[in-house]
């Protein structure tokens, strides 16, 4: 009786801290003390794209690095056969990020990914990536598929809304999940895919978001 009373324990206090390691931030200081370098605007890409960590003989995953070069510690690690998106490139190493949020460095060699899907650099954000891609109601942002891309960007100006002129960068093509922040009406933006009547569009200063074509003239 007492060792199925101290299992039992065990399972309750397991669940209980469920919901604080789900919560957990992760850290940006590397086991050196090295702070997690962020991109340049020039050395994001235009289109972020999906890329997968290379198995290789000898490890199970590869180092989330603080910055594009080595000697600096690690972030963590992520495990081979994961997906993440490649967000910018710098001296032959990618800056990816995790679907939890993860960030980190390293080089191109580790990582599968079509060549079709990168697109030209330049027009990112050197902003923390969690601090773009979070809506106000904690869903994440949702990149167009390849299909719903325009061959050739679009250069558009947001109308005023109804309400303070401004109009809210939505995480994906439909409403009710919150905002990943506004955008003044006025203000030219590159339209890069539409998708059930929604622009997919990126701001003068490299945030994404989507919302619906009557906004944009």
């Amino acid at each position: 009786m007492k060792r199925l009373l101290a299992a039992l324990l065990c399972v309750i206090m397991v669940f209980a801290l469920l919901p604080a390691a789900a919560s957990a931030e992760y850290s940006t200081t590397s086991n050196r003390g090295v702070d997690l370098e962020y991109p340049a605007e020039r050395d994001f890409y235009v289109t972020p794209f999906e890329a997968t960590v290379k198995y290789f003989e000898g490890g199970d995953g590869i180092y989330y690095m603080p910055m594009p070069e080595s000697g600096h510690g690690n972030l963590g690690t992520i495990a081979s056969g994961k997906k993440v998106t490649i967000l910018a490139e710098k001296n032959g190493y990618f800056f990816f990020a995790t679907k939890s949020g993860r960030c980190g460095w390293n080089g191109k060699n580790w990582f599968d990914y079509d060549k079709d899907d990168v697109k030209s650099k330049c027009g990112g954000s050197s902003e923390p990536l969690e601090s773009l891609t979070l809506s106000t109601k904690g869903a994440r942002l949702v990149y167009p598929k390849d299909k719903y891309y325009f061959d050739e960007p679009l250069t558009k100006t947001v109308k005023a809304s109804h309400s303070g002129g401004a109009i809210y960068l939505m995480p994906m093509p439909e409403s009710g999940h919150g905002n990943l922040g506004t955008v003044d009406g006025g203000e030219e933006v590159t339209v890069l895919a539409e998708k059930n009547g929604y622009y997919f569009f990126q701001t003068e200063d490299g945030r994404y978001g989507w919302n619906g074509k009557m906004w944009f003239k």
